[in-house]
């Protein structure tokens, strides 16, 4: 897999995709002072970049951003497998480059996504 697919939507390839994340838990403090900590499980995060995309999918995108709905997204694993999980996405500050035939295409755009699921 040389691409990402968000909600049967197929991105173009990345410039970059980073893939990473962090740990979900919950802290107490003890009546002696120590801390206790009961580590949920790990949330994963998504950082795509494109050099260019067509306003086309740029379009089918946005309004799913700005729902705020949970997204299905297929990607390349760093453990060498595809994989996919539910996302919260976020779509960053694109602006346009080019037109091609009197449609734009949208320059260094930035997707960030965040898994559902804690796993």
């Amino acid at each position: 897999m040389d691409n990402i697919i968000i909600d049967d939507i197929e991105m173009p390839r990345t410039k970059s995709l980073e893939i990473g994340g962090g740990y979900e838990s919950k802290e107490a403090t003890m009546a002696s002072g120590k801390i206790v900590r009961d580590v949920l499980g790990w949330r994963t995060e998504l950082t795509a970049n494109w050099e260019w995309v067509p306003a086309g999918l740029l379009a089918q995108l946005v309004p799913i951003a700005r729902s705020g709905a949970f997204v299905t997204i297929q990607y390349p694993d760093s453990t060498g497998t595809d994989t996919s999980g539910t996302f919260s996405i976020e779509i960053g500050n694109q602006k346009i480059f080019k037109f091609i035939d009197g449609k734009p295409y949208w320059y260094n755009v930035e997707l960030t996504a965040t898994a559902q699921e804690v796993v």
